[in-house]
């Protein structure tokens, strides 16, 4: 028998039409790709019904060769070839083979035995089915990259995560029989395992969506062995049994055939979820190249979904910051969205009640009926029935619709929608479902409408108390839907047209009332304008100290910068902190607070020109717009608000001081491009005076401009040191006892190794970060450093290590349990680390820190406090905290022996240490003059340079101070 020819394969659609397709109609791109698919066997199913030969097999290549297809049934074929394996196979059962179909490689192959080497057929074969193949396989790889595309677009076009994962699914059907299908969210500090989206036909017993479970790492899970792990799994039914015998995971429910689970990471590279499909089916076994589909559409799900959820936790803190002003202001806005709506149908109304008193025929009344309607609602497709009673007539005097163009007969007995509505005696509002509903019950016989709507509605109009017709609109478009509020409105304007439809009767009267209308009308349009007015004001304006805000400002100051383009001149902006506002918040109450802000606005405002505008920014943050105001008397103005600030606030009877921090920008077009410039440069000459010391004022310029960009390029290497391990090192400084001078402790310090060979001292890029969450990552990078070198086994007789902690890692609520959880991990005994903090993190957030430091000491873990002397209330501290120990100021140990009132100060420190039973280590010992002079003081430790420098990890190996 001769091989039949092929027909030419059809051409691959361009990128363009498959995202057309694809978007109308996910699933007709898959169903097309099953469609090749049945072609390829059309082609098998032809072939093996062949005189030549059927002593030939068909393999498709991936990560092994897959049995596609083989002439003789009756031959035993292997289901898979390892690729290593296939010239061993192809040798030792003397077969021949022609390649079907090539990529960036061989897409399979055709076999057959060597005697059938020249038979012309199989080489036609091959080379049909390879077309075939390529085409198959360029169409996936379309419609792979579609879906992936479209997965990334559908994040970014929606907030809805539940929209989001639905489609997910439907893109993921496309490409893959994901019949059975779940996404589960983890948290790995609770354990908790969320499901909000769970799709499985066959399993009954598994996890409704929408519910949660809690991880159980004694009985794990398929799901929970992916969560763990961070590692996919791809298991069919004999590897989830051989798992259970084994004991490391369990299967919950039905056990599937085949299950595929991958976990999803954010940015981090931690897992927050996992993704999963099954089947129960054998014959619907996933292919290597289903399972390699699934692992690169799970990247691409964790990374649009990371999105989803990290966008969903901003506007979560949005709006939980805005919501007592969205809340007045959505109040108000409903409220004039209310009035405009009353004044829009007032207006409808007033036309209809005009109607009652003009002259003219029906057929214009109608008419004029319809305008007015459609003004209200979609009312394209409208008409007007009468009904006589006496004789059960409807007619139809009005009637314009965009497909039914011929007016309707009058007709008797019959039962259309008009006629169900007069039965009924009040509105209805019917769609393709209720119609068929009611034709099932007999109310409706669908032969009266010839054209099928879409949505219909339908109002009885009155002649007191009997129907005299119905007034209809309907939609023939999925687009147009009417709802039960274009039912109220229509049904509350119909009463209205009842009263035009009695013909007048009472002109007098109604013009009367038309009179009254127009008068509240106007009234309402009046207070309309009044809410309108109020509304742009607070929108304008601060709630608090009645000042503009930041929007209006941003105002003012576009039309100043576009004067200032057009025209030169001057132009200055000043940008105001208030000092210690939210310590003084935090000890009197907001209230306080919020009059010391009032205050403080009034006396910014009274040493500003009548030109100049003052608006608050937000929080304690002031800015002052200077138009046409020289860099010197803008500097006089801020002398004159320093000069106020220096008289205390009189607020309830207490007296409060409070400074404040100016920065100071005059425009210049060489480096201000827009007005947004201008509130950056002052904001950062501000924070200048801030690092400085407060109570002062800078002017910004090329010096502050190039510490600005200073400080970011540093910021930007450190944050990429932070992602590196050759970089920023630990170098370690002994802490000795004074009577004896032995190693008592080891104190690290960071080194920061520049790749341009330069070794940059804390001091110089600390500063910059400290308070940001940058800082909360060197304080877990050092941590992580020093724990995994006392985790070592050589090192285990190490002395504790003392470990420098940030304020902002201090008052951060996880920061004891992931302390803890490194410490664990390493299996290092929390003895063994001893952090040091200054007073700033004690200052920022009390509460917080003493919980923190309460839950490391409750765990064995020392914490001393760092530069004991130097704060303004160190002894309060020392009583509300639980401190180990005490590390005393090195300023007063660098003066001991030339100063007797620094050494009066060191002894009672050591004095009040003992009395507290704390450890003292006294910091900055350059001499022996000065470790006498504390040891007849009874002072227990020391570090400085008398003792080491502070030395890298290969340095202090090679001492033998730690026993290499």
């Amino acid at each position: 028998m001769s091989f039949r020819p092929l027909s030419d394969p059809p051409q691959p659609s361009n990128h363009y039409g498959v995202a057309i397709h694809l978007q109308e109609n996910p699933d007709a791109a898959g169903m097309a790709y099953v469609g090749k698919e049945d072609a390829i066997e059309q082609l098998l199913e032809s072939a093996r019904t062949w005189a030549h030969t059927t002593q030939w097999v068909v393999y498709r290549a991936g990560e092994q060769l897959h049995l596609l297809g083989q002439g003789d049934p009756g031959q035993q074929w292997p289901a898979s070839v390892a690729n290593a394996e296939f010239e061993t196979f192809c040798r030792t059962r003397r077969l021949c083979r022609w390649p079907t179909g090539r990529g960036e490689s061989v897409l399979g192959w055709l076999l057959a035995p060597v005697t059938d080497t020249e038979e012309p057929a199989l080489a036609e074969f091959a080379r049909c089915l390879g077309i075939q193949v390529q085409t198959n396989t360029l169409a996936r790889a379309q419609i792979t990259q579609r879906v992936l595309y479209e997965i990334t677009y559908l994040a970014s076009s929606t907030r809805d995560r539940s929209v989001f994962l639905v489609g997910v699914h439907r893109l993921l059907a496309s490409l893959i029989d994901a019949e059975n299908f779940y996404l589960a969210l983890y948290d790995p500090h609770s354990g908790k395992i969320d499901y909000p989206y769970y799709v499985d036909i066959i399993d009954v017993d598994a996890v409704e969506s929408q519910h949660y479970e809690y991880l159980d790492p004694s009985r794990l899970s398929l799901t929970g062995q992916v969560l763990t792990s961070g590692q996919p799994l791809l298991i069919d039914a004999a590897g989830i049994c051989a798992a259970q015998a084994e004991g490391r995971f369990y299967c919950v429910g039905d056990r599937p055939e085949f299950w595929m689970g991958a976990p999803l990471k954010n940015a981090a590279d931690e897992v927050f979820g996992m993704l999963a499909m099954q089947v129960y089916d054998v014959a619907r076994t996933y292919s290597a190249e289903d399972r390699a589909l699934f692992l690169v559409v799970a990247r691409h799900v964790a990374m649009a979904l990371d999105r989803i959820l990290h966008r969903e936790g901003m506007e979560e803190t949005v709006m939980r910051r805005t919501l007592e002003l969205s809340a007045v202001n959505d109040a108000l806005r409903q409220e004039v969205a209310d009035r405009e709506r009353a004044e829009h149908l007032q207006s409808a109304l007033f036309q209809i009640a005009e109607l009652s008193s003009q002259p003219g025929d029906m057929a214009e009344l109608f008419q004029t009926l319809h305008g007015i309607v459609g003004d209200l609602l979609f009312a394209e497709n409208f008409y007007i029935a009468l009904f006589d009673d006496a004789i059960g007539e409807v007619t139809f005097p009005y009637y314009v619709d965009e497909r039914k163009t011929t007016l309707p007969e009058a007709r008797r007995g019959c039962r259309g929608l008009t006629e169900y509505v007069i039965r009924q005696r009040r509105p209805c509002l019917i769609d393709p479902f209720d119609a068929d509903r009611l034709s099932a019950q007999g109310e409706l016989e669908v032969a009266y409408e010839s054209v099928r709507f879409h949505s219909w509605l339908g109002i009885p109009l009155f002649d007191g108390d009997v129907v005299r017709g119905v007034l209809a609109v309907q939609s023939y478009t999925s687009q147009v839907r009417y709802t039960l509020r274009d039912q109220e409105l229509l049904t509350f304007v119909s009463r209205h047209i009842d009263t035009a439809l009695s013909r007048r009767t009472a002109a007098e009267a109604i013009h009367a009332a038309n009179l009254k209308l127009e008068a509240r009308v106007q009234d309402r349009t009046r207070e309309l304008d009044h809410a309108n007015a109020k509304l742009q004001h607070e929108n304008a304006h601060d709630a608090l100290t009645g000042l503009p805000n930041r929007s209006y400002l941003q105002q003012r100051l576009n039309v100043a910068w576009a004067r200032f383009e057009s025209e030169g001149g001057q132009l200055s902006v000043m940008f105001i902190d208030l000092d210690r506002f939210k310590m003084v918040n935090d000890s009197f109450g907001h209230h306080f607070g919020d009059l010391l802000l009032m205050q403080a606005a009034h006396r910014l405002r009274s040493c500003l020109r009548d030109t100049d505008m003052l608006a608050r920014l937000g929080g304690d943050e002031f800015s002052v717009l200077a138009p046409e105001a020289t860099l010197e008397a803008v500097i006089e103005i801020a002398e004159r608000i320093l000069s106020v600030f220096d008289l205390p606030f009189l607020i309830n009877g207490h007296e409060v001081f409070s400074s404040c921090s100016i920065g100071i920008v005059s425009a210049d077009s060489q480096f201000h491009h827009e007005p947004a410039d201008l509130l950056r440069d002052a904001d950062a000459a501000m924070y200048r005076v801030k690092n400085a010391g407060r109570d002062s004022y800078a002017v910004f310029n090329q010096e502050v401009r190039r510490e600005v960009s200073d400080q970011v390029e540093r910021e930007g290497h450190l944050r990429n040191a932070l992602k590196r391990t050759d970089e920023l090192l630990p170098y370690f400084q002994p802490i000795v006892s004074v009577e004896s001078g032995e190693l008592v402790a080891l104190e690290a310090l960071i080194r920061w190794h520049q790749p341009g060979g330069r070794i940059i001292a804390p001091g110089e890029f600390l500063p910059d970060v400290e308070g940001l969450r940058l800082i909360g990552r060197l304080d877990l990078y050092m941590l992580t450093s020093i724990v995994a070198i006392l985790a070592l086994p050589q090192h285990a007789n190490w002395p504790p290590v003392h470990v420098n902690c940030s304020s902002y890692s201090m008052t951060r609520p996880d920061f004891a349990d992931d302390v803890l959880a490194l410490l664990a991990r390493y299996n290092v005994a929390p003895s063994r680390i001893c952090l040091e903090l200054t007073e700033g993190a004690l200052v920022a957030e009390p509460a917080i820190a003493r919980l923190t430091m309460q839950k490391l000491a409750d765990n064995g873990m020392s914490v001393v406090l760092d530069d004991f002397g130097a704060g303004f209330s160190s002894l309060s501290y020392v009583h509300q905290y639980r401190f180990s120990g005490l590390k005393i100021d090195k300023s007063f140990i660098f003066e001991l022996t030339t100063s007797p009132r620094s050494r009066a100060i060191v002894r009672a420190i050591v004095r009040m240490a003992e009395s507290l039973d704390l450890s003292v280590v006294a910091e900055g010992v350059e001499d022996e003059a000065t470790l006498l002079l504390l040891r007849e003081m009874g002072a227990g430790q020391a570090q400085g340079y008398y003792f080491a420098k502070p030395m890298g990890l290969e340095a202090l190996l090679a001492t033998s101070l730690v026993g290499g």
